[in-house]
């Protein structure tokens, strides 16, 4: 009789077919002493916790590519599945091991006496009924949580955590050593995520599925690679992730390789292969590839998971990375002549050459927008022709987009929020120039050509009024076109000078100053990422998404920026009725109409940037206010209009 018992409590009948025995029948009745039935009752328990905790281990320890329904501790199912719970019932194996060994010892004890007592198996049983208890409740605290991942090492015992820990420190070998995450399940604090879609479904967040990733876009697929919080452990920190995440995208960059511009036009077999060639990681590591993973090895080996060393290893990993990645960038890609470039053309650091480009391209405004949309393109290269800068223009092309007005809409603003510029970084600048950094680029450069774009279309309407006037000297003058093209004139002079003085040159300068120093690249990937936002916030772009300007902005959460639509939007509307071939009888009301509307933004302007002014201490934006409403004239003009 006891020896059976012993039997139930290794049995791995998921229907407890054992217990059932004892409950349903009249055994208990028939050969237990009434003295000792309790006892008898409380080792069934003991056993129905057992069995509860290896029908989880049995259910979650099958290796399968698909979710498994695992019940759970009160009858409910779970869909657990993946590497980590694969793991995670052999750390409950593991730890299970003292509780079979004392069932073989008692099994060995009972088969060699005679006299047998059920008190003595339930003592021996009892002393490991905590440990079966605490493995119950961290089960339904799993299925409860519904956890799954490297997010459960957080929730672990030592005695579970070690086949676990082991796997997480494989993922974060692999993706730091070799850039590489198989991870179906998504289980990693660090997963991929295709922007389309990928034959195969989940084939797609694979490491072969990045390669095929990489076939299409292949300078952009690191940034498809992206933190999964979900994912991260609670003792680790997102700064920690971040750094990971670096390394991983570094080792990314160098397995493209030199020649990735080249893979396009080349067998795409031959492009995969070439991604995996080891000589461009071997420049990378210079054979330290051994060092760094016997420090993850070590790291494995340990009985916990020591926070401290752990940051520590990725600090070293991280700072040597960024190092050979600032040596190469500075000293053989020559990064400050690429930020140069930068500046000279999304930033129209170059004003002679867009002085040109705006003559070429104000031109053709007056065509129709579908040949306007294949001009643009031909003046930018004429725009370069002429000014001598073609060679320097060679990494950069002019794509026009069709923005989302009416077909029949022939508004300038429309049209010029459609134009970008494209950036053929040299490797390995993937690393700072991501899709989201080049559009944030376009947005500086969009807003940039339509205030220059303005400011040449006003000087065209004083150069006709002053050719007019030397034509027919007994014409009279418009003295109202003549103060609000004045006006416009010196708002958008002012603007100008406040982006490309205050705001670019000074942020330029102090990232120059970071690169010139030869930090490491995070520093320089740090320092531009500052520079990028500083320019937006000082540019009123801050808030604005991440599309394209847009021509509606007054919706915008930055007032400031709707305000400032509003007043080239006047701009526009002032250009086109002064430049008209047949202009219209009552141009002077519409002339007075706009001086009034141009009053009333301005105003409105100009108290927004008081407001901002007071409640922060921006430099530049002072510089601005005091050039804008110099002596007050604006303010004291417009002051019951505002």
């Amino acid at each position: 009789m006891i020896h059976d018992l012993l039997l139930a409590c290794r049995s791995h009948n998921p229907e407890q077919l054992g217990i059932k025995a004892f409950n349903e029948t009249t055994v208990i009745d028939q050969f237990i002493h009434p003295c000792e039935r309790e006892i008898f009752m409380d080792i069934i328990k003991i056993i129905k916790v057992y069995q509860e905790v290896e029908q989880f281990t049995n259910s979650s320890g099958r290796k399968s590519d698909t979710p498994d329904e695992i019940p759970g501790i009160n009858g409910s199912l779970h869909r657990l599945h993946g590497y980590y719970m694969l793991n995670l019932a052999k750390g409950i194996e593991l730890a299970l091991e003292d509780y079979y060994a004392e069932i073989d010892r008692l099994e060995k004890y009972c088969l060699g006496n005679e006299r047998n007592s059920l008190s003595y198996v339930y003592n021996a049983l009892y002393a490991k009924f905590p440990l079966l208890v605490f493995i119950r409740n961290l089960i339904t605290e799993i299925c409860v949580l519904k956890l799954r991942g490297c997010v459960l090492l957080h929730n672990l015992h030592q005695q579970i955590m070690k086949p676990v820990k082991n796997a997480f420190f494989s993922s974060l070998a692999h993706w730091l050593l070799f850039g590489v995450i198989d991870d179906v399940h998504s289980e990693f604090f660090i997963k991929f995520n295709p922007t389309d879609a990928v034959d195969g479904g989940s084939f797609s967040k694979s490491a072969t599925g990045s390669l095929l990733s990489a076939e299409k876009n292949p300078e952009d697929y690191i940034w498809q690679y992206e933190l999964n919080m979900s994912q991260l452990p609670g003792f680790l920190s997102i700064v920690f992730a971040e750094k990971v995440l670096f390394v991983g995208q570094t080792v990314l960059v160098f397995k493209m390789g030199r020649n990735v511009k080249v893979k396009n036009k080349t067998n795409p077999l031959a492009a995969k292969l070439a991604e995996l060639d080891s000589d461009d990681i071997y420049e990378l590591w210079s054979g330290k590839e051994s060092e760094f993973f016997k420090m993850v090895v070590d790291l494995s080996n340990e009985d916990t998971i020591n926070v401290f060393r752990l940051e520590k290893v990725i600090n070293d990993i991280k700072n040597y990375v960024s190092g050979r990645l600032s040596e190469i960038a500075v000293n053989e890609v020559d990064l400050v002549r690429q930020m140069g470039l930068i500046k000279d053309f999304f930033l129209l650091g170059r004003g002679e050459f867009y002085l040109e480009f705006c003559s070429q391209m104000v031109g053709t405004m007056e065509t129709y927008r579908e040949e306007r949309f294949k001009n643009v393109t031909r003046s930018f290269e004429l725009a370069a022709t002429i000014t001598g800068i073609s060679d320097d223009l060679e990494k950069f092309s002019l794509i026009c987009q069709r923005s989302t007005a009416e077909p029949d809409d022939t508004s300038d603003f429309n049209f010029l929020q459609g134009l970008s510029l494209k950036y053929e970084y040299e490797w390995p600048l993937n690393l700072l120039f991501s899709p989201t950094t080049i559009e944030r680029y376009n947005n500086i450069f969009r807003f940039l050509l339509i205030i220059r774009t303005y400011q040449y279309e006003i000087q065209r309407v004083w150069a006709k009024q002053t050719w007019r006037a030397k034509i027919a000297r007994d014409a009279p003058s418009n003295n109202k076109i003549i103060t609000l093209r004045n006006y416009l004139m010196f708002f958008l002079n002012n603007m100008q000078y406040y982006i490309q003085v205050d705001v670019l040159e000074n942020q330029f300068g102090i990232l120059m100053k970071v690169i010139k120093s030869k930090s490491d690249f995070e520093v320089i990937q740090r320092a531009h990422t500052v520079f990028l936002a500083n320019v937006l916030s000082h540019c009123f772009l801050l808030n604005e998404s991440e599309n394209q300007l847009n021509v509606t902005g007054s919706q915008n959460r930055n007032p400031i920026y709707g305000t400032l639509l509003k007043l080239l939007g006047i701009c526009e509307k002032f250009t086109h009725m002064t430049q008209t071939k047949d202009p219209s009888d009552d141009l002077e009301d519409e002339v007075d109409q706009l001086n009034e509307s141009f009053g009333v933004q301005i105003a409105s302007l100009i108290q927004l940037l008081v407001d901002v002014k007071s409640a922060s201490s921006l430099g530049p934006l002072s510089q601005l206010l005091l050039r804008l409403d110099f002596n007050c004239w604006f303010s004291a003009s417009h002051n019951t209009s505002a």
